[in-house]
């Protein structure tokens, strides 16, 4: 007897945006559980993945959401559900829906108020004259909108530092070491440090800690390295961070001037 097979799902708590990705709808999506999303993200990269994980350790970023919304670039209609983006391309004349509409990978909502609509490309894939045409225009109605646009580009590749690292610390956030361990490490740290720097391969020892909590103690703000350029590893030179997480700061986000 054949039993009819189920329509798989996504995962529980899968946080969906105006355009639906995954098993739900049958389109490739990359699943990345985020505390700030409230959820499990729905996305369709895994460059777009990286973005997220960055802006989940980035402490500017309060809130993240995939896929916010969609934007009619000829009104400046924004569409929240994918039932009002469907039900307003029904009384279009022309529904013309690639060059109209438009959503962006994700939303980032600062601690500071700022809104920040992210959209991630790989740079090795040259943008059609349309769809750049309509990016421009969709970055004026943000602007006039008091938001912000960025157009990240990213290409994945495990082993580049940025990946590797930003990946490396992801994790580290899902297994936080204690805070009454990182409050003890953070002055042996300091005492054995200074200002200068030490190889994680040596100092972790000296913790007595492993190189596997070493993820943790960057992400608290215990230690710091240029996670941009170099590969944590037990070569890393680490300095103190002094509680600060100013090297978590990685996505280009411009600082508001008066």
């Amino acid at each position: 007897m054949n039993t009819p097979k189920r329509p798989p799902t996504a995962p529980k708590h899968t946080v969906q945006g105006a355009r639906v990705l995954g098993r739900i709808s049958g389109r490739p999506a990359v699943f990345y559980h985020s505390r700030k999303a409230g959820g499990i993200l729905a996305l369709e990269s895994a460059g777009e993945r990286i973005i997220a994980q960055l802006a989940e350790l980035d402490p500017r970023v309060k809130s993240i959401s995939p896929q916010p919304f969609a934007l009619d670039v000829t009104t400046g209609k924004v569409f929240t559900t994918r039932r009002d983006l469907e039900d307003a391309r029904k009384a279009r004349v022309s529904v013309n829906a690639l060059r109209r509409d438009y959503t962006p990978d994700l939303l980032l909502v600062l601690h500071d108020g700022r809104r920040i609509i992210i959209e991630v490309k790989d740079p090795r894939h040259a943008l059609h004259p349309d769809y750049r045409a309509k990016l421009n225009t969709a970055q004026r109605i943000f602007a006039m909108r008091g938001e912000h646009f960025l157009l990240i580009p990213l290409q994945y590749t495990e082993s580049a530092p940025l990946v590797h690292n930003t990946e490396l610390l992801a994790r580290a956030l899902v297994h936080p070491l204690a805070p009454s361990v990182i409050h003890a490490v953070s002055e042996q740290i300091n005492t054995l440090l200074g200002g200068n720097q030490m190889a994680l391969r040596d100092l972790m020892p000296a913790l007595g800690l492993t190189l596997r909590e070493a993820p943790a103690l960057i992400t608290t703000g215990a230690l710091e390295t240029d996670l941009a350029r170099v590969v944590v590893n037990g070569r890393t030179l680490v300095r103190a961070a002094h509680g600060s997480l100013r090297h978590l700061e990685i996505l280009p986000i411009q600082e508001d001037r008066p």
